[in-house]
């Protein structure tokens, strides 16, 4: 800052400190406070002033009806905090009316706003909401009978409070914006006994949210019903749904417009893309395994094996380098300022919200809007919480017109006045974009009464990985393709954007959307790959699932599965309706080809836990399937002692010698291995692997049949090595 705005901050500071501090001078007597009730009401009403429309009642009875417990999924935007109210109110009027309730929200934001809204609709007296975390640690007593918490506190004492005494058997949990009780660390709040339990979210499912630079299919564990996942068990099924074409139909969300902009890199940004690019590329190459690729790969980069190994750790890098690139890109400032430029000239009344995924970009931008002379103010995580909370009420006032946010404002900001949105950046993931729309689609009139329908401008570098975000979702199914617009702007404020008729990428659709009459077996297949049950095929003709997990035999698998051009290799089973896909490298990414639709469902052998009982067991006899986990040895023919593994430098060291064993008994046990081996080979059965379990038994699996080869010599240990220095 230049010493004048410091002084001037600094005076505006102190006169805001002294006026708080000071006795007002009153030019009118003051109006006695209005008396608040302490004494509880014997029927709650929490939507006082408020009539419900058709649809929020249809959405209460439907909870009532799901025996008091499931999520409500309804757009940002819509109401989902008056009908929890709606929800609470008639719950303790007609079920318990000695009703205790719990509303968890994700950020300081939410609490307050949740209190505002109980307090404006409401005739419960002050005393009887409490607040626990932003500084506060109210709990249940015979005073407060609503709580309000913040997620990170609840998740540490909400458990604890509910062992009270008849507490749970009055208790309603509400978790507003459900989705993010999910993540593994916040799953203690479910611990939390209670009667009654209410989600409330945009996007239940919750998403692995994706990097945006991985420019890889992100590979999918085993898809779960709904019902399986933790938000489906702790708080039930989703028993109402809103979603954006229909509130736009009954008329709950106005209408608007997103327009996508293809912006182009500086002749010297693209120089560097595409440096990085190629390095990239060469490095997942050397680092893709399977059951590591796409985000898997991500993921264990970022691991503490992966940034012990110099290659991850330079991928790790250059994608952080690349996605700077990207975010830093000088088109997107100037596309900016050219956007709000023309929105204040047509509406000088404009509010804007502009949203970015980097901290640093929106202090970047901040300092180019402040300097072309826009009233711009921004709200991210690392300002203090006074200077967050005084940003959003200059906003709300209308004192600043533009607020930047980096992601902090997607949840828990009501902006009732917003009409225009700009993406200045932004990730894959499809629940921010809905929640960046349902900050803006509100209903608003100008002061002359015209309904002003919000606009939400979305910036994207073309041609590079940043298109990837029109591959995660389907924008022209989401909102409808008549509200969707694309332009190229590649020179940005010397021509005008350019129009174009389709987005530069769509995602693959839903198995459920494929027509299952068009597909015929070895042919490309125009669905999702990402979707359901990701297995490999050993040269053994053995099925895991990319966990490990052993597939039981299965006739039908296995005769689908001769469609294949490959012995081996990885496929996918999809989640709905069965079709198996091989999955195919191709250097645009992963292809699926059908190879057919199991009638019947697989089963996936886990680990046994029991002890597998004591006995002889016979060369080549069938092995428990169940038991045949354990440490993984390769089977090389090229060498005579057939068993070896990788030492720690890559050099391959096999079984001792025969004669280099000096125990009889051990050299006895290797010599029965080596013969078994031998003889399952001239059997057909070329092995590749063998395991030893815990028990010392050497198995191998051939076509999801485990057979017996012997005992290990030493055990559960498996096998002696050479040694490499006596080698040399």
């Amino acid at each position: 800052m230049e010493p004048s705005d410091e002084l001037h901050l600094q005076q505006l500071l102190q006169m805001q400190f002294w006026q708080r501090r000071s006795p007002a001078v009153q030019a009118e007597p003051l109006t006695p406070a209005k008396a608040i009730p302490l004494e509880l009401p014997r029927n709650w009403e929490l939507t006082r002033g408020v009539t419900l429309h058709s649809w929020q009642r249809e959405c209460v009875e439907d909870w009532f009806s799901a025996g008091k417990r499931g999520i409500i999924k309804v757009v940002t935007g819509a109401g989902k905090t008056i009908l929890a109210l709606a929800i609470i109110e008639r719950l303790q009027r007609q079920v318990a009316s000695d009703l205790r309730v719990a509303i968890i929200v994700p950020t300081t934001v939410l609490l307050d706003q949740w209190r505002e809204e109980l307090l404006a609709h409401s005739n419960l007296p002050e005393t009887a909401i409490g607040l626990m975390g932003g500084g506060e640690s109210a709990v249940f007593d015979d005073r407060i009978r609503i709580l309000i918490c913040v997620l990170n506190s609840a998740s540490k004492k909400l458990p604890a409070l509910t062992n009270i005494k008849g507490l749970a058997s009055s208790l309603l949990l509400v978790v507003d914006e459900c989705h993010r009780a999910g993540a593994a660390e916040m799953q203690r709040v479910f611990s939390a006994k209670r009667s009654f339990s209410l989600g409330l979210s945009a996007t239940p499912e919750r998403e692995n949210d994706s990097d945006p630079d991985d420019e890889s299919s992100e590979e999918a564990s085993a898809s779960l019903a709904f019902e399986d996942t933790v938000l489906g068990k702790e708080l039930g099924p989703v028993v109402f749904e809103l979603n954006y074409s229909k509130a736009i139909r009954i008329g709950v969300l106005p209408p608007f417009q997103i327009l996508h902009y293809g912006l182009a890199l500086k002749p010297h940004e693209s120089v560097n893309y595409e440096r990085i690019s190629r390095e990239i590329k060469d490095l997942r190459k050397e680092l893709e395994r399977p059951g590591r690729k796409g985000l898997g790969l991500i993921r264990w980069c970022r691991s503490a094996a992966g940034m012990r190994n110099q290659s991850a750790a330079r991928f790790v890098g250059l994608t952080a380098e690349r996605k700077r690139l990207l975010f830093r890109m000088e088109a997107r400032g100037e596309a900016v300022v050219q956007i709000l430029t023309q929105a204040f000239a047509e509406n000088p009344e404009t509010k804007a919200i502009l949203f970015h995924e980097s901290i640093e970009e929106v202090m970047r931008l901040f300092l180019l809007l402040r300097a072309k002379g826009f009233g711009v103010v921004a709200e991210h995580s690392e300002f203090p919480d006074q200077l967050r909370a005084a940003s959003l009420r200059l906003f709300r006032s209308g004192s600043a017109q533009v607020v930047i946010s980096a992601r902090s404002l997607i949840e828990g900001f009501n902006v009732p006045s917003a009409d225009l949105g700009i993406i200045v950046a932004a990730s894959s993931s499809v629940r921010q974009r809905v929640q960046t729309l349902g900050r803006l689609l509100r209903k608003t009139r100008s002061a002359g009464g015209v309904e002003k329908h919000a606009v939400l401008k979305v910036l994207y570098a073309s041609k590079t990985v940043d298109e990837m975000i029109y591959e995660k979702a389907d924008w022209e199914h989401f909102v409808g393709a008549e509200r969707n617009q694309y332009f190229l702007w590649p020179a940005v404020g010397n021509a005008a954007p350019q129009p174009v008729a389709k987005a530069p990428r769509y995602p693959a659709p839903d198995e459920l959307s494929v027509d299952e009459a068009t597909l015929g077996a070895g042919e490309s297949y125009p669905g999702n790959v990402d979707q359901g049950l990701a297995c490999t095929r050993d040269s053994q003709g053995t099925i895991r699932t990319e966990d490990g997990g052993l597939i039981e035999p299965h006739a039908e698998l296995s005769e689908i599965l001769k469609q294949s051009r490959k012995s081996a290799g990885r496929f996918r089973i999809t989640p709905s309706r069965q079709f198996v896909l091989e999955l195919d490298k191709t250097s645009d990414g992963w292809r699926g080809i059908y190879l057919g639709k199991l009638l019947s469902p697989i089963r996936i052998l886990q680990q046994a836990v029991d002890a597998l009982p004591k006995r002889d067991w016979q060369l080549g006899e069938i092995y428990p399937l169940a038991h045949a986990f354990g440490t993984e040895f390769s089977v090389l023919f090229r060498d005579q002692r057939l068993i070896a593994r990788k030492a720690k430098g890559g050099e391959i060291r096999f079984v001792s010698n025969l004669d280099a064993i000096a125990d009889a008994s051990k050299r006895a046990a290797l010599s029965r291995v080596q013969s078994a081996i031998k003889s399952a080979a001239a059997k057909g059965h070329r092995i590749s692997k063998i395991v030893v379990t815990g028990d010392g038994h050497v198995i191998y699996v051939w076509r999801n049949q485990a057979l017996f080869l012997g005992d290990a010599p030493e055990g559960g240990e498996g096998f002696h090595f050479e040694d490499l220095t006596n080698r040399r």
